[in-house]
């Protein structure tokens, strides 16, 4: 039996949190400045910001992060410095 609690299966169970969503939309932006974003935004890695990137190119747009406002707010005003488009939902 695995005793590991998911992120998701914690906040399904939490009637109290609601999380919203950080996303990105694709823009004109240099690819190498949105990476060097994401990363000072989050603290991700490398490659997790390539991934981000890559959806949000290919697919119009892409789930950033999960959470309450709070951080969501602080991670897209860190993407706005750079103005990329972004949403939060």
């Amino acid at each position: 039996m695995n005793s590991t609690i998911t992120e998701t299966e914690y906040n399904s169970t939490d009637k109290n949190a609601v999380l919203h969503k950080l996303i990105l939309f694709n823009s004109n932006h240099i690819w190498d400045d949105v990476i060097i974003q994401l990363r000072k935004a989050t603290g991700y890695s490398n490659i997790q910001c390539e991934q981000i990137a890559i959806i949000a190119h290919t697919r119009g747009k892409a789930v950033v992060s999960t959470g309450e406002i709070p951080k969501l707010n602080y991670i897209n005003s860190v993407l706005k410095e750079i103005n990329l488009i972004t949403e939060i939902s």
